[in-house]
């Protein structure tokens, strides 16, 4: 089977939220009480990605020209290459964050999950959610249930307007460029997020109709954090049969202690 993507372009996309609906009833997510104008997100609905939402469709008001214009974009897992949230996986020896790589779907074996955290504090978009009452990670599978069987992605499969595309990667990056030069001959000034982020790029491949400046919320340069492998070394003392969510997230938070430290500490300027 061949390497599977996603295209996002986002200048089709109408905020019909018929992705965000598909992935609900796919998955058997449960609804959320929000309301419309949700306090911190503005126009969507609900306010971010949660236990119980993985798909949602976001709303940017933009001043371009001169001109009111609404911006969506639709927020999920980007289906990274070579996925932080797997590497910072500390269940061993059979990784809880599943990276099936002939399809390119990295998703949570439930089985497996002990809900730590680590997968959202590494992932450069943070995101993988906890679902606190279940004990476990919780995030956009890629459909992996559908893709081997042969069916698209439910999100693609709703989408009535062409801005979800779902098939073989090459071919992806392939629509995703000539969304962009079709977006270059409107006038447009649109950016490819994706193919090249992270050094490896995503499976999943947005077009961008502005430039990134336009979606406030959205990592301009996403970055996986150096210390994983710290992070891991600390951990191993404590062996694999010991680990629970308590324990992974004090030595997490021991970590982020180190990361934000300032550099001219005395202790840092004596290593250094």
């Amino acid at each position: 089977m061949a390497e599977k993507g996603m295209l996002f372009d986002h200048a089709k996309c109408t905020a019909c939220r018929g992705c965000q609906v598909a992935c609900k009833q796919w998955n058997g997510l449960p609804a959320e009480e929000t309301t419309f104008f949700a306090e911190k997100g503005g126009y969507q609905n609900p306010a971010a990605l949660s236990p119980k939402t993985w798909a949602l469709v976001k709303f940017y008001e933009a001043r371009i020209d001169g001109r009111l214009r609404w911006l969506f974009r639709t927020a999920t897992c980007m289906q990274c290459v070579d996925p932080a949230c797997v590497k910072a996986c500390p269940v061993e020896p059979v990784k809880a964050m599943t990276h099936n790589k002939e399809l390119g779907v990295t998703y949570v074996n439930r089985d497996l999950c002990i809900g730590c955290g680590a997968c959202n504090e590494y992932c450069p978009w943070s995101i993988p959610q906890i679902d606190e009452d279940a004990g476990y990670s919780t995030k956009c599978t890629g459909c992996v249930d559908r893709q081997i069987n042969g069916l698209e992605p439910a999100c693609a499969k709703a989408c009535v307007s062409g801005a979800l595309v779902f098939g073989d990667y090459d071919e992806i990056i392939e629509l995703a460029h000539k969304a962009k030069q079709r977006l270059e001959a409107e006038g447009r000034n649109p950016r490819i997020y994706g193919e090249k982020e992270l050094g490896t790029g995503t499976h999943k491949i947005c077009v961008m109709p502005e430039p990134l400046e336009y979606y406030p919320d959205l990592i301009k340069s996403p970055k996986v954090s150096e210390d994983i492998g710290y992070f891991h070394d600390l951990l191993k003392p404590m062996g694999s049969l010991t680990l629970t969510a308590a324990l992974v997230g004090m030595v997490i938070s021991k970590v982020k202690e180190i990361r934000e430290r300032p550099y001219n500490s005395k202790s840092d300027q004596q290593k250094g």
